[in-house]
């Protein structure tokens, strides 16, 4: 079949042929598919023999474990999701538009994200376009990508993810990142002026799970001194729990920079000043190849795009109070 009789057939599709080919896919068989259609079984079986006509491919097969797609039927599957996934988004902007609001953004966000542009960005919004409704929704990759890839968030705010994430998804980098190792005041290590990673075996550490970027990093640091993990009671991405562990006990903890600095300028906790620093990698925009976003969710990622350049126009990300002062004078 040629092309030019293939995009005719886009141009002749109909809401009802995408809405049969959804439900096939997601239902084990043609019965429950009928059922949640309101139609019968016969009729979805017509719709599919006339979109797999109209396409010169086979869509579905019949298996013992009941109707499965075919690389074609999973190809057309995604790109029904995001058809309906693009009128539910203009339903809601017709919506807030009619109720006088300005539209709706739901940001994935990770912890380097939500420390620092995510927040300032947000408070932009509010004071510029207060109309604009935010959900934040906190994670891993592991969690947040899929949904990424199924239109549930517009976009994700943080480090940016390796490239076993990124099928189907397109990055923009604001700044680079630097891990902080931060302890209590007080703690001993903090009688090391220069302290090495083999110095820093000799108290218990806070490690991120390890499926994270960050564990990750810190892994490679102590491989490449062929040193083994430190003794690590806990392991948690939990800014929260994290940060109370480490004022409660000797316990060392890695976070992203931009993440605790406002505890570290403030004295609540103390950063260990490393040999040689870590790097914790590119901050920035993660979002879903080939979709056009609605005008509230762009004027967000303008408004990050503008903490992140503020980000990376300040003073360098282990510049505390003491070091701004000398530099102002």
């Amino acid at each position: 079949m040629t092309l030019m009789k293939l995009e005719n057939w886009s141009r002749r599709a109909k809401i009802q042929h995408l809405r049969t080919i959804l439900a096939v896919a997601d239902n084990p068989s043609l019965l429950e598919a009928s059922k949640e259609l309101g139609l019968t079984q016969p009729a979805v079986t017509k719709i599919i023999r006339e979109v797999e006509k109209s396409l010169g491919v086979e869509l579905f097969i019949r298996t013992s474990r009941g109707t499965q797609p075919t690389e074609f039927g999973l190809l057309l599957t995604k790109h029904a999701r995001l058809i309906f996934s693009q009128l539910d988004r203009a339903v809601e902007e017709i919506v807030d538009v009619k109720e006088g609001a300005r539209g709706r953004v739901t940001v994935g966000a990770l912890i380097a994200g939500s420390a620092s542009i995510l927040p300032r960005a947000v408070a932009r919004i509010h004071r510029e376009k207060p109309g604009i409704r935010i959900t934040v929704i906190e994670g891993t990759y592991d969690f947040l990508i899929p949904m990424l890839t199924r239109n549930d968030l517009d976009f994700i705010v943080g480090r940016l993810p390796s490239y076993r994430y990124r099928r189907d998804v397109e990055v923009e980098a604001l700044y680079q990142e630097e891990v902080a190792l931060v302890v209590r005041p007080g703690h001993p290590a903090l009688a090391l002026e220069k302290p090495t990673l083999p110095q820093l075996l000799d108290w218990p550490w806070i490690l991120p799970l390890p499926d994270t970027t960050l564990r990750q990093q810190i892994e490679a640091a102590f491989h490449d001194l062929g040193l083994d993990l430190p003794a690590s009671p806990c392991d948690s991405i939990s800014v929260v729990t994290n940060r109370s562990l480490v004022l409660e006990e000797d316990f060392i903890c890695a976070f992203p920079w931009r993440v605790v600095r406002v505890e570290v300028q403030a004295g609540m906790l103390q950063r260990l000043n490393l040999s040689s620093a870590l790097s914790f990698g590119p901050v920035g925009i993660s979002r879903h190849k080939g979709v056009a976003l609605s005008r509230a969710a762009e004027s967000l990622i303008d408004a990050i795009r503008l903490a992140g350049k503020e980000e990376s126009q300040a003073a360098g990300p282990f510049s505390g109070p003491a070091e701004r002062d000398r530099k102002s004078r």
